[in-house]
């Protein structure tokens, strides 16, 4: 099992959070997704019936830093939650709208199982992620469907995540254990919406 400051790490009884300081984060540069401590300040948003502000273009990948923060969690019946942080790194405001797209990978780089389904808790509702700020989606771990469904579970090395209607992805650590077959749906994501924090 890797080990590293700021992950999350399972055990027989379940999750045990690391405790480390914002000073801990891992980060792994431009657009890497990692589990980190220290959220960013907060995002703009706008509805999606509303027009792009003016000064605020589609982001790119490489003004768009993705990473989980590890001291947002809430768990309950199989399902633990986390908070996905979509951060601009770049000089301007940018706007996102939609679902990322999530996968599990092993060391190998090889895909493990589904990728994250589309969880619909919220309309897509344009957001403007000003310079510095960041968005969030909700990422949802079924240790449930990873332990009891047959699913032939194996430890995940990282987690690839591609922004709404971006073709980059960054990749992180993800030290959970992930299944290995198809059709065994242990992930899933929210749109992103404003804000670094979680709305459970």
């Amino acid at each position: 099992m890797l080990h590293i400051k700021g992950l999350f790490s399972i055990r027989r009884a379940g999750i045990r959070r690391a405790g480390i300081a914002a000073a801990s984060a891992l980060a792994l540069g431009v657009g890497a997704i990692v589990w980190a401590t220290s959220p960013a300040s907060a995002a703009l948003s706008a509805d999606s019936s509303q027009a792009r502000p003016a000064d605020a273009a589609r982001c790119a990948a490489s003004a768009i830093s993705v990473w989980v923060d590890a001291n947002q969690s809430n768990g309950a019946a199989g399902t633990f939650e986390y908070a996905l942080e979509f951060t601009n790194i770049g000089s301007k405001p940018c706007t996102l709208i939609g679902y990322p797209g999530v996968t599990a990978i092993g060391a190998t780089g090889k895909q493990l199982g589904d990728a994250a389904g589309w969880n619909p808790l919220y309309p897509a509702r344009l957001v403007t992620i000003a310079a510095g700020g960041t968005a969030h989606s909700d990422l949802f771990w079924s240790d449930g469907e990873v332990f009891t469904s047959g699913c032939k579970p194996t430890q995940a090395s990282a987690i690839k995540v591609y922004p709404p209607n971006l073709a980059s992805a960054g990749l992180g650590f993800f030290d959970l254990p992930v299944c290995t077959l198809a059709n065994h749906h242990y992930l899933s994501a929210t749109v992103i919406r404003s804000g670094p924090r979680l709305d459970a």
